[in-house]
């Protein structure tokens, strides 16, 4: 995963400097090998997953006062 915080800091301050002139210009910036993730599992799969997950975070609540 790419650090998007500085990315969008930078961004936000290009435009601020007119670097660019608007959104458009900026949607190539950050694409070199840029890749979109795509589940290896099932939605049912994930949802178990999610809600042992959530089940832990529940049980864990307390335990450090």
């Amino acid at each position: 995963m790419r650090e998007t915080t500085a990315l969008g800091a930078a961004i936000a301050a290009g435009l601020a400097v007119e670097v660019w002139r608007n959104l458009e210009e900026i949607k190539t910036v950050n694409g070199e090998g840029r890749t979109t993730f795509t589940p290896a599992i099932t939605k049912e799969a994930s949802a178990n997953m999610y809600a042992r997950w959530n089940k832990a975070v529940e049980m864990s609540k307390g335990w450090a006062n």
